[in-house]
């Protein structure tokens, strides 16, 4: 054993001094030569044209790089968006924040630290931070959590990592971690293999063919080293955004459950007396002032769903419409009371709003107060404002302004109208009052209407399309909350895909 033990380290001596004698053997020649050459050219006058060759050579050979560079980065940009990660739409504008803030820290993270193996603290720091974005009162909430969570957090984690792996990683599913071992455990003799490889190249260079095969290797080696680079980049910043994303889960109160561990919400179960439901329908809720038109609005698209509709028990003066398609209960109209600035009533609406999945808002056009209407909208942000109630998902709002049939020229009513045509009048004072409305209550939609008796109908048509595009957002609002009250189990899952639809089915309705 030391007699081979001794042959060949007396061997690995030999070879570490071969190598540089022919590499000196190889250069020497080239160098005498390259001398000559330059001198050459100095003695014939030929300085200006060997510059100017030299620099038409180094533009060829940088359009294949550039062009090489840019094709590849393309193709990256294609295969990977500006993040792999994405925010849930489940989650609340505090969570959306945070979401943002903490991506910003992540940069900063790997920026420090990119190995693979710093990516545990970073893990832990982002935990940490994310706790005191939601307990910033107790610096010891980041434990707050129970072991059974723990291990359901790390299950998530892993579950979506290996889902972004097998997405993004071509073949990574076929490379054993054993393999990844036998190249570690033979690092060494990977090095001699390298060093004879060198001096193979170096031989090689001196050959036409070699030449160019040698440039070609160098390009698109360092095309696709950038192109690796970049992948590790985007999967370590992927595994961190992942912890990120369950840390919020956990913090906001959402991670208590699965798909699978939900049931119907408070507030459903009191719309159906307590009946036990398969699934749960999307609450939609219609708020305004009194005289607004709340009701008309809800016998309109009641009587034009192609559905079942009947009405359940009133409670509190909140009447429940409750649609059913194909025997699918899918979709619950809720007329509240009207927003008339009693502290009492202000408290019943924000707690149905709250509970609710989509809003509809009702102005009536003609009426120009709108102190009502904002100190409303002030008291609901102000909700969802409070650190109980920062991760819940704001509804969708959709503002309808009613009897757009009043406004100036009050004499003048011949829908259709259209909208873009600014040489009508009463087009331009619809527009008008949209508009104000909508900047008014910073409202995301506002859409004029007009289904009063005994006249022609305008714009039913617009409002049932913007409710049906806004359907799987409320289904996402109603998964929000109903996380946050998590209980016995309901395969929601599937349910979700049956209501929404039913959904897309529901909107379809037959405009008169």
């Amino acid at each position: 054993m030391k007699r081979t033990t001794a042959s060949v380290k007396v061997a690995s001596q030999l070879s570490g001094g071969v190598v540089p004698f022919l590499m000196a053997a190889i250069a020497m020649p080239v160098f005498v030569l390259v001398g000559f050459g330059l001198y050459a050219i100095y003695q014939n006058g030929y300085t200006l044209y060997f510059v100017a060759f030299l620099a038409l050579s180094a533009l060829l050979s940088a359009l294949p790089v550039m062009w090489l560079k840019r094709k590849a980065r393309t193709e990256m940009d294609e295969q990977l968006s500006d993040s792999l990660v994405q925010a849930s739409n489940e989650w609340g504008s505090f969570d959306q924040q945070i979401w943002q803030e903490l991506n910003e820290h992540i940069l900063v993270q790997l920026d420090k630290n990119s190995e693979w193996e710093g990516l545990k603290e970073h893990g832990l720091e982002l935990i940490t931070l994310t706790s005191a974005h939601y307990h910033h009162s107790n610096s010891r909430k980041e434990l707050a959590f129970s072991a059974p969570e723990l291990l359901k957090m790390i299950e998530e984690i892993s579950r979506r990592y290996r889902y972004l792996l097998k997405s993004h990683v071509p073949m990574v599913e076929k490379i054993n971690i054993s393999t990844f071992k036998l190249f570690y455990d033979h690092k060494d003799k990977a090095e001699v293999a390298k060093k004879a490889w060198d001096v193979y190249r170096a031989y090689r260079a001196f050959t036409p063919a070699g030449l160019i095969a040698e440039l070609r290797g160098q390009v698109l080696g360092k095309v696709f080293d950038e192109v690796g680079d970049e992948l590790q980049f985007k999967l370590k910043q992927a595994l961190l955004q992942e912890v990120l994303s369950v840390a919020i889960d956990l913090y906001s109160g959402r991670f208590v459950a699965d798909d699978d561990e939900l049931e119907s919400s408070n507030i459903a179960r009191l719309d159906q007396e307590n009946k036990v439901a398969e699934l749960e329908p999307l609450r939609v809720c219609l708020l305004g002032q009194i005289s607004s038109g709340k009701s008309t609005l809800v016998n309109v698209l009641t009587n034009n769903v192609v559905a079942e509709v009947s009405l359940l028990p009133a409670t509190d003066a909140v009447s429940v419409h409750q649609c059913m398609v194909d025997g699918i209960e899918a979709m619950n109209l809720v007329d509240l009371p009207g927003v008339d600035g009693e502290e009492k009533t202000h408290q019943q609406l924000i707690e149905q709003v709250a509970n609710s999945d989509l809003v509809l808002w009702v102005l009536k056009a003609d009426q120009p107060a709108r102190s009502l209407d904002t100190d409303f909208m002030e008291k609901l942000n102000g909700y969802y404002e409070l650190e109980k109630n920062r991760s819940r998902k704001k509804p969708t709002i959709i503002g309808v302004l009613n009897q757009v049939d009043r406004l100036k020229p009050t004499r003048e009513w011949q829908p259709p109208y259209d909208l873009t045509d600014t040489t009508s009048a009463k087009v331009n004072m619809i527009n008008e009052a949209t508009h104000y409305n909508q900047e008014l209550l910073s409202l995301e939609h506002c859409v004029p209407l007009s289904v009063s008796e005994n006249k022609p109908h305008f714009n039913l048509e617009q409002l049932t399309e913007l409710l049906d595009s806004s359907y799987e957002q409320g289904i996402q609002t109603q998964l929000n909350r109903r996380r946050m009250e998590a209980g016995d189990k309901l395969e929601l899952t599937e349910q979700a895909k049956r209501v929404y639809q039913a959904g897309k089915s529901l909107f379809k309705l037959a405009v008169k």
